[in-house]
């Protein structure tokens, strides 16, 4: 027995049966991905599911448990005569295929290395859900009795005439948000009232209901196509409860567009839903239907945007994309091609070769890992910012400052983690010294010139051109155009009427009083003879307020007589736009053009109607809505560049005169984006457009070819900040940003 075992020792490890056999249980698909045929394997067990080259797959059905290396090597060789392997090649195979659970040991001993490597995977998937907590993903259960009991009724959905169905009710919702931009934005709700409470409340239920729908989406649209759902959980999106369904079963299908249709399943449904909405809140009063319909909106317009339908973002959008170019995998090949290129040309480690690796188009896959790399940053800050937002008038603001921070810690520790296997792994050449050496230099002048070189940042602001020193003359009270003395363009002295108006009511209201302090004045001198010293104070106190009404109507009625403040030329104020033909009809005062247009002729203009300007010289000024982050970074005497929006390829030049106290609260039309500006604004009840942000007035007056202005010009004033390094400037944005309170 002993001689038996010492001659089984001797016998070389590539002579040695291998102790593996392939699973009995395991389902195997031939799918073609560009022209190439791959093995795709279902671990029914775990539902996991494996793509194998034609080696890995011949390998794993060679393994009987009976066969040494070579034995294996040299069939698959009769096999796969145009693949040259090695002995080292078929031990890798091997070993992966067991690392995969694709085989299973006949050597006794086995369960409790498969206990630790259960317990390993386990601790693996708990790390990586607490590693992203804006993203947890928890346990699910089997849902494939609850498909196959609710598909009947929404087979439908999924049929030609269906499909085609919907795509017209999205782009008739379309259509109509195109048609109706300006009405539909004006009757948006403000940031802090659309996610202020109760809302945030409905928002956050209504995130839970479409993304459960969403992938309830999934799941039957595998089912249409013969597939199989096991796993379906709780996901918390934002710490919003939503659905997650897993349709890896998917992989399964020869056919690549029913992959593709499976993956765009959820959206499908969510832009159905999203054109619903639509028609339900242009079609509903102020209520709680029109507030969740605009929720609904929102949330599937969002999502499916930011989220599901982008490729960059591991998402419905990805496995569309990774379906489409027939490329499984995407996302981890172009992070690895990533790292090996870092690996070579900075550290000097070149990778070892592998088959699954694209040989071609590795640019793009690298240029693809970097741009979901760079999304991932920016999904964060956005996120986190948003949250901020939404809490910072609970004072709970620190809520998103955390994640931020934690989001952010756990980016740049998988970055070290990353660097820290590059370097770990084995491998026989050492590193490149002078590639390193280089790294590090580089690395050595971005962080020097982040932080030590000063650049100039400059910011740009929204303006419109005005006289210089202008008065803006404004009616004081409310009167029917009477007659116009002026035309603009034409020169008036200090004093000069301008247009005199009429008011027949409070004229008659006028002489009503008047009648009534004779009356009063009677009951004085009558109460003075009979001596009645009471009622004589009660009289005079009623006369005394008699004259003061009197005296405020007189000063009003002195006031339709609209006066030049100063001496100058006439400047016409903004034109008003054309009211719908139903209020010409139902209202013979209303007016539209200036009110200094002839068809104006009595015309009712309400207090603080803008009547016209008076320009005391030949000069102009440029009124700058500049943000309050930037304020204080203007000087008086500061130069300015202007540009206009009608002559883009000249630049004049400016100096700020001016800057205001107090912010704005209202802007002219014309500098608002509803009218082509870039200025976001609000139309009040009064038709005036009110800013959303806080900003300043700053005038700049312009001395260079005034001949060629002309008032309610508009264009864009680019002006110098200051002079800081990149560090500064990225530490300046995060304090105007973030409002840290200790």
């Amino acid at each position: 027995m002993l001689h038996h075992a010492a001659q089984s020792t001797m016998v070389p490890s590539t002579q040695r049966p291998i102790p593996l056999i392939a699973r009995p249980d395991l389902v195997f698909k031939r799918i073609e991905y560009l022209g190439v045929g791959y093995w795709v394997v279902k671990e029914p067990v775990g539902l996991k599911y494996y793509r194998l080259q034609p080696e890995q797959y011949h390998c794993l059905m060679l393994l009987d448990g009976k066969r040494n290396l070579e034995q294996l090597r040299d069939e698959l060789l009769r096999r796969l005569p145009t693949i040259r392997l090695q002995l080292s090649d078929i031990q890798q195979l091997v070993t992966d295929l067991h690392e995969k659970g694709l085989v299973y040991s006949v050597r006794p001993g086995q369960g409790e290395a498969l206990l630790k490597k259960r317990e390993k995977e386990r601790a693996k998937r708990l790390w990586e859900t607490l590693r992203s907590l804006l993203y947890l993903r928890l346990p699910g259960w089997d849902p494939e009795r609850t498909l196959t009991a609710i598909y009947p009724f929404f087979r439908w959905m999924f049929a030609p005439w269906a499909v085609g169905l919907t795509i017209l009710t999205v782009l008739g919702a379309w259509v109509l948000l195109a048609v109706n931009f300006h009405q539909f934005r004006s009757q948006l709700p403000e940031f802090q009232s659309f996610f202020g409470w109760p809302n945030l409340l409905y928002l956050w239920l209504t995130l839970a209901v479409c993304k459960i729908i969403h992938e309830f989406g999934h799941g039957l649209a595998c089912k249409h196509f013969g597939g199989e759902c096991h796993e379906m959980g709780v996901l918390l999106l934002v710490f919003s409860p939503c659905l997650y369904c897993d349709v890896t079963d998917s992989w399964m299908m020869k056919n690549k567009w029913h992959r593709i249709a499976i993956g765009g399943a959820g959206m499908y449904i969510e832009v159905l839903l999203s054109a619903i909405a639509v028609f339900v809140w242009w079609n509903t009063n102020q209520g709680l239907i029109h507030n969740l319909a605009l929720n609904v909106f929102f949330v599937t317009t969002i999502t499916t945007v930011i989220f599901n339908a982008n490729p960059l973002m591991r998402f419905d959008g990805y496995y569309m994309l990774a379906d489409f170019l027939e490329i499984p995998n995407l996302r981890p090949k172009a992070d690895r091609l990533l790292r090996e290129t870092f690996a070579w040309y900075c550290l000097g480690i070149e990778s070892k070769p592998d088959p699954f690796m694209p040989e071609t188009g590795r640019f793009w896959f690298g240029l693809f890992a970097v741009s979901a790399w760079l999304y991932r940053w920016v999904i964060v800050a956005s996120i986190s910012v948003f949250l901020y937002t939404v809490l910072k008038p609970w004072g709970l603001q620190s809520i998103g400052i955390t994640l931020l921070v934690v989001s952010l810690l756990t980016i740049v520790g998988n970055m070290v983690y990353n660097l820290y296997q590059i370097i770990s792994a084995p491998r026989i050449e050492p590193m490149s010294r002078p590639k390193i050496a280089a790294t590090l230099a580089v690395a050595t002048l971005l962080v020097v010139g982040i932080l030590a070189i000063p650049i100039p940042w400059h910011i740009e602001a929204m303006f419109i051109i005005e006289p210089h020193d202008v008065h803006h003359v404004y009616t004081a009270t409310a009167g029917f155009v009477k007659e116009v003395h002026v035309e603009p363009g034409r020169f008036v002295r200090a004093g000069q009427l301008l247009v005199e108006l009429q008011n027949p009511e409070m004229q008659d209201e006028l002489e009503r009083m008047k009648a009534e302090r004779r009356v009063q004045q009677v009951e004085v001198e009558l109460f003075k003879a009979v001596g009645d010293q009471s009622s004589l104070a009660v009289a005079q106190e009623r006369l005394r307020t008699l004259e003061e009404q009197i005296a405020e109507y007189e000063r009003q009625l002195a006031e339709l007589e609209v006066r030049a403040p100063i001496a100058g030329r006439v400047i016409a104020p903004p034109r008003a736009q054309e009211p719908p033909v139903e209020q010409l009809r139902s209202s013979l005062s209303a007016w539209y053009g200036t009110p200094l247009d002839p068809r104006n002729r009595s015309a009712l203009l309400e207090p603080r109607t803008h009547i016209c300007s008076i320009a005391p010289d030949d000069r102009f000024q440029a009124i700058l809505l500049v943000d309050q982050a930037d304020r204080n970074d203007l000087k008086i005497g500061q130069r300015v560049e202007l540009r206009f929006d009608h002559l883009p390829d000249r630049t004049y030049e400016g100096v700020v005169e001016d800057i205001s106290e107090r912010h704005l609260e209202f802007v002219p039309e014309l500098l608002s984006n509803k009218l082509g500006g870039e200025v976001p604004t609000v139309t009040d009840a009064q038709g005036r457009e009110r800013l959303l942000s806080i900003a300043y007035q700053t005038t700049v007056l312009v001395s260079q070819d005034t001949p060629l202005l002309r008032t309610g010009l508009r264009g864009r004033a680019r002006f110098l900040v200051d002079t800081r390094t990149i560090g500064q400037w990225i530490w300046r944005f995060i304090r105007q940003t973030f409002l840290f309170r200790l």
